[in-house]
């Protein structure tokens, strides 16, 4: 086999274990602070990983028993807006 198979075989493998990593993070519905005064949340889900960027804009985990509707108003848009 040519060495450039090989590697070209080396480099896909790599692509897919790393797209298996991504699939397997755990994910987590959390309340989503949106720009919008009619509906200010929105449940999303999100990888454990980027919740503290959430979080720092005014997103709240875990959802509440009454839903999101049950959280206080959400701050205003922070510099460069919501996610």
């Amino acid at each position: 086999m040519p060495a450039q198979a090989i590697a070209l075989g080396g480099i896909v493998a790599i692509a897919l274990a790393g797209a298996g990593v991504y699939v397997a993070q755990n994910r987590i519905e959390i309340c989503h602070a949106t720009d919008s005064e009619q509906k200010p949340w929105q449940i999303i889900k999100v990888s454990e990983r980027s919740w503290p960027a959430h979080q720092a804009h005014g997103d709240k985990y875990p959802i509440p028993q009454g839903g999101c509707d049950a959280v206080e108003t959400p701050p205003p848009p922070g510099p460069g807006g919501q996610f």
